[in-house]
């Protein structure tokens, strides 16, 4: 029997709170802050935010379903279409996709938090939320052995990227 290889959720041993949670790997605001260098990623999402979000919504299901980094690099599925959509119907509509999301990612990496929460940062804050997701993901993907799955341009640009 082969053994399973796995990342880690909580690769930076962030520290947890007597109910096991921890606080995200980045701040809300961590695309600027000189910690992940995450201006790039910042920016689609201020000005293509489906595309990021689309990102996030695929890395999350192949890691829920596959536990182990998306390889093929096609990262956005039908997720960017659908968002793409509900934002020009309705600007509140991308944000109401992320919500969910957002509470997955929470509750995957035991990250301290609420609904009200992620209501409120994936509103008001939007491109910084859909950063801060897409740092968090990326930060499990880089805790896999190098050769196990990795996105193309995320897992093997800089291994020491990600790490504490």
């Amino acid at each position: 029997m082969v053994p399973q290889v796995t990342g880690s959720r909580n690769a930076r041993k962030r520290p947890v709170d007597l109910r096991g949670r921890r606080d995200w790997n980045s701040g809300l605001c961590g695309c600027n802050a000189g910690d992940d260098h995450e201006m790039d990623i910042c920016c689609k999402a201020c000005f293509c935010p489906c595309i990021i979000f689309g990102r996030n919504k695929a890395r999350m299901d192949h890691l829920a379903n596959h536990n182990s980094p998306e390889p093929t690099g096609d990262m956005n599925g039908g997720g960017c279409a659908v968002h793409g959509i509900m934002t020009s119907l309705s600007l509140l509509g991308g944000c109401v996709m992320q919500i969910p999301l957002r509470a997955t990612i929470r509750d995957r990496y035991s990250i301290a938090g609420s609904c009200f929460g992620d209501c409120c940062t994936s509103i008001f804050c939007y491109p910084c939320a859909l950063t801060q997701e897409y740092i968090e993901i990326s930060v499990e993907e880089h805790s896999f052995p190098r050769g196990v799955g990795g996105s193309s341009g995320i897992y093997y640009d800089d291994p020491k990227r990600y790490r504490a």
